[in-house]
């Protein structure tokens, strides 16, 4: 029975020794990088059952890992590092069904948070553009007031968000012009 900190340990002294190449991918102190192992194979466990929970999770999980660099590729390398992991810690009483387990395991939670890093990619620079024009436009106050006062306006917000802040108008005179408009009828 291995500790946390040693199983975190093995899982890098494995990924080096049967991926070289990722050990510069890999650059923070062997300590953080064996907690977080650790912190995410906790999670996975303790989701798995539970679907909602573990998209959530996974979810996050991505969104961390694109500023780490992670990449389609190595999922797999990763994924066969860690069941030659597990089988190395759990030693003669390792069988095939706990390999078939953590490779499930495993591949159900990269193919997530893939397609979380490929959405954040492709959408993510559109969201950064449309936030450089928000602030350009207005002060972070003025667009967080104005965002609550739509959110609790109803569900034609985004119109008026993207409208009004985003082209540069300003949300109360468009109200006041709608009133005299309404006047004038």
């Amino acid at each position: 029975n291995l500790a946390e900190e040693e199983l975190g340990a093995l899982f890098y002294d494995t990924l080096f020794d049967l991926a070289p190449n990722l050990k510069p991918v890999f650059n923070k102190p062997r300590q953080i990088l064996s907690s977080k192992f650790i912190e995410m194979m906790s999670t996975m466990v303790s989701f798995h059952g539970d679907p909602m929970r573990m998209e959530e999770q996974i979810t996050w999980l991505g969104f961390r890992h694109i500023k780490y660099g992670a990449k389609p590729e190595h999922s797999k390398v990763l994924g066969d590092v860690l069941v030659e992991t597990m089988a190395r810690a759990v030693e003669e009483d390792w069988t095939m069904d706990m390999a078939d387990a953590w490779h499930e395991l495993w591949h159900k939670a990269c193919d997530e948070m893939m397609s979380v890093i490929k959405d954040a990619t492709q959408y993510g620079s559109a969201v950064q553009c449309m936030w450089t024009k928000v602030r350009s436009r207005s002060t972070e106050a003025t667009f967080g007031s104005t965002l609550r006062k739509l959110l609790l306006s109803g569900t034609e917000w985004v119109s008026h968000l993207s409208h009004g802040i985003l082209e540069g108008d300003d949300p109360k005179k468009d109200k006041k012009q709608k009133e005299k408009e309404k006047e004038k009828e």
